[in-house]
Order: structure tokens, then C-alpha cells, then sequence
């Protein structure tokens, strides 16, 4: 891990720090790459932060903008001599359903790389209660290990552009499926009027571009998975290895045939 790499997940963990114990995070359940990362030992670094809130997302971001311009950046100026900057404008991910705060670290004269940490703001289905996990003292909301999971599914039906973060985070927390999560998934769907018919038609386009996405893979384990975790799934089949078993889980949880037709 390099010194940049290193000295952004020291924020993005004092920016999740900053958030559970301050009144603008009741109630926001952190989720996604980062929550992996910081709660269960995920050997995939994220550069983001995202926060499931089932109510007004803009207004949920403005008081994170507020928070981290009162405490977080001052903090981070302390603890790690960088200027900083938030702001709540539109991003490349913002939209109806994610509002963004966009963090920004940097030291005038040093060698050190714009630092730049968006926090997103979404919401996800979730069928089960939120649970508190803990480390170092803090505690932190989050969603079950279950609608994480089961998350990931529909991101690879709902997205216009697939993730390879989704196919990998699928092959890396697999084991957190419950055993009804098959129709737990239907369920959720059907929230969003997305029967069978559409998710096998993802599931057609996703092995169609099955180069493409091994090529992303390659790459995501490369940039942002931990190099010993790295070197042990490449020795077992590497990049092509973890989609094969993505689509697999994917097929499963879809209840898609084999013989489906994309």
C-alpha cells in the first residue's frame, strides 16, 4: 500500500468516525466498499464512502457538508497537516437517487496527490432492520450482512454501466446470503417493477461482455485489492476466476437457467 493509499483510508475511517458520533448521522446506515473494508477486514480498498438514508438525500448531504466544513476538516488539518475542502455540488454520481459530499485533502508544495473522497448519500432496499457493528469503541449503523449482499445483485440488474466492484464484492462476502435470499431479491425487484424477463436479459449482457469485464477485474485487483489477497486469487484463476463465480452466484440468486437466452 502507498503513502497516498494509506493516508486516505486514515480519512475515510475518520470521516465514518466524524459521522457515528455526530446527530447528523443518526440514522445512516454506512454500506457499500468502505463498509466492507473498515468492518470485515474486505482486502478491496474503496475510494468512496456510501451511506444508505431512506429520507430526504439532498437534505441528508447538506448536513454532511455542514458537519465536515465544522469538524472534520479542521481534524484533518490537525492530525495530518492537509488543507481541505467539501462541497455539495452535482458530481459524475450525482443524481435522483445519490447526492454526493465531495471531499477534497491537499498540502501546498508537497509531492503528495490531490486527495479527493466522495461521500455518497443513496438508498438501497433493505428487508431487514439496520444492525449496529462496532470497532475500536465507535459504533456504526449499518444494513445486514444479507441486504449488503443481496444489494450487489440488483446494483449489476439496476446499473446502466456494470461494476466490477459489485461482481467482485459478490465473490468476496458470498457466504452473507441467507437462505431465502432468492426471494428476498424477487421481492425487492418487484419493488421497482423488474420481473424475471429484464434480470436475465442483464444477465445475457453481462456474459456477452464477459472480456470486458474480466478486463476490469484484472485491473480493479490490481489498483485496489491488497497485494498478498491478490497474489492468492490470482494463483487460483485470477480475474477470470472471480467472474466465473460472480455469474455463477448472480445465475443463482436471479434464478436464471443456464440455457436462458441473453
Amino acid at each position: 500500500m502507498n503513502q497516498t493509499t494509506e493516508i486516505t483510508e486514515s480519512i475515510q475511517q475518520a470521516v465514518a468516525r466524524t459521522i457515528a458520533v455526530s446527530p447528523a448521522g443518526e440514522g445512516l446506515a454506512l454500506i457499500g466498499g468502505f463498509r466492507y473494508r473498515l468492518l470485515d477486514g474486505s482486502a478491496r480498498f474503496s475510494a468512496d464512502l456510501d451511506y444508505h438514508w431512506a429520507g430526504s438525500l439532498d437534505k441528508k448531504r447538506d448536513e454532511l457538508v455542514s458537519l465536515f466544513n465544522r469538524r472534520l476538516l479542521p481534524e484533518i488539518k490537525r492530525t495530518h497537516g492537509l488543507d481541505g475542502s467539501v462541497s455539495g455540488e452535482s458530481g459524475p454520481e450525482d443524481s435522483v437517487f445519490v447526492k454526493t459530499a465531495e471531499l477534497a485533502f491537499y498540502r501546498v508544495g508537497s509531492a503528495l496527490p490531490r486527495i479527493e473522497i466522495p461521500v455518497d448519500i443513496t438508498v438501497i432496499e433493505c428487508i431487514d432492520p439496520p444492525v449496529a457493528k462496532t470497532r475500536s469503541g465507535i459504533v456504526y449503523l449499518t444494513a445486514s450482512d444479507a441486504d449488503m449482499v443481496e444489494s450487489k445483485v440488483i446494483s449489476i440488474v439496476m446499473r446502466t454501466y456494470m461494476a466490477a466492484r459489485d461482481l467482485l464484492d459478490l465473490f468476496l462476502f458470498q457466504n452473507a446470503f441467507a437462505r431465502d435470499s432468492a426471494a428476498r431479491i424477487a421481492t425487492k425487484l418487484g419493488r421497482h417493477t423488474i420481473g424475471r424477463d429484464a434480470a436475465a436479459q442483464t444477465f445475457g449482457n453481462l456474459e456477452r461482455n464477459r472480456v470486458a469485464h474480466i478486463k476490469s477485474l484484472r485491473m480493479l485487483l490490481d489498483t485496489q485489492v491488497d497485494e498478498s489477497v491478490c497474489a492468492n486469487i490470482n494463483a487460483a484463476g485470477g480475474a477470470g476466476m472471480v467472474f466465473e463465480s460472480a455469474v455463477a452466484i448472480v445465475r443463482k440468486y436471479l434464478d436464471v437457467r443456464k440455457d436462458t437466452p441473453g
